[in-house]
């Protein structure tokens, strides 16, 4: 544990991603040494680990849309090996990476009278690694996906391990269908075909509609040539009714044709909201899909001391606009630390 249980740290970082990791240098740049940041994933960066194959382009724009550098945080554009390294070293030489704590998920978060937020962590589901920190400030940078959707019919207990809402769990040679017509569903879907080490899964694409249509062109084209060469297998035009245990312990999926199929697997990818819970939780008032209302200009929330930053509040996802928003962010706390 870096810092003592209920100790008050001046910024709470949640998430270690691109905007995350940015806060922690920009907090170190502005002379704030008083930090931690919190994730889940066992290092940072966890999407760009997990879902960019070896040698993938990391772009600084999204979809085309330019973004200039606002703060202290840059990267060139460069493959996926090449973007880790320039990260870690970005870090070192920042002198931050005793900031970071791993492997620990945000089970609460509360702000009390006193003004100060009370964050509860745990690690791994055990009452030995519950701990408590207090914090004047909170910048929550944790993504899009911290609550996905599920379909409205019920998961099997037996099933659990099996039923998915990300790939992080799947083996190579496993039957895997992919549940979802938007861009996350896509991306699992070529993604898996891409991914190394996962050359023998067979992959499956499933959504309610006949034809893609809610993925940005990118997905689209990827999605549509792999459907096209086979590599993806098309289960569209037709909607799920219900997932029970196979005979041989698979999942027997039954489709409203009344067709039946085998998987080994199901990734469901029906659509994320924003961490819902931390924000209601903190009395942060929200908008259309569950996006924070926030400033701007300093990322803050109608909760003073409570920031949000990167994808949670835009469905741009750019790097370099994750960058800005860290600079934004702590260069409005920085001036009130004063």
């Amino acid at each position: 544990m870096i810092h003592e249980n209920g100790k008050v740290v001046d910024i709470a970082i949640i998430g270690a991603g691109p905007g995350g990791m940015a806060c922690a240098i920009e907090a170190k740049l502005a002379g704030i040494e008083n930090i931690v940041v919190i994730d889940k994933a066992p290092h940072h960066n966890d999407m760009i680990h997990k879902f960019y194959k070896k040698g993938k382009r990391v772009d600084k724009d999204w979809m085309g849309i330019k973004f200039e550098f606002k703060g202290n945080v840059t990267f060139e554009e460069c493959s996926k090996e090449e973007y880790i390294q320039q990260m870690d070293e970005k870090l070192k030489n920042a002198g931050v990476l005793d900031k970071f704590e791993y492997n620990h998920e945000i089970m609460k978060v509360n702000k009390g009278v006193d003004g100060l937020f009370e964050i509860v962590f745990g690690q791994d589901n055990v009452a030995e690694g519950i701990e408590t920190i207090r914090a004047k400030n909170i910048i929550l940078s944790v993504g899009r996906m911290g609550k996905p959707n599920k379909p409205k019919y019920k998961f099997p207990k037996e099933l659990k391990d099996v039923l998915n809402f990300n790939l992080s769990k799947v083996q190579n040679g496993e039957r895997v269908m992919i549940v979802g017509g938007g861009d996350t569903a896509g991306e699992y879907a070529y993604g898996l075909v891409e991914l190394e080490g996962m050359e023998d899964c067979v992959v499956t694409l499933n959504y309610r509609q006949a034809e893609i249509k809610r993925m940005n062109p990118t997905n689209t084209q990827m999605c549509m040539k792999y459907l096209d060469n086979g590599k993806i297998l098309n289960k569209m035009g037709v909607d799920i009714e219900s997932v029970e245990p196979s005979e041989t312990g698979k999942i027997k999926v039954n489709f409203t044709d009344g067709s039946t199929a085998e998987y080994d697997r199901a990734v469901y990818a029906l659509g994320g909201t924003t961490p819902v819970d931390i924000l209601v939780n903190s009395g942060v008032k929200t908008g259309e899909w569950d996006v924070p209302v926030y400033n701007e200009n300093t990322m803050e929330t109608n909760v003073e001391g409570l920031y949000t930053i990167g994808d949670v509040v835009t469905d741009q996802g750019s790097i370099a606009l994750a960058f800005n928003h860290a600079c934004f962010a702590v260069s409005d706390i920085a001036s009130k630390l004063k």
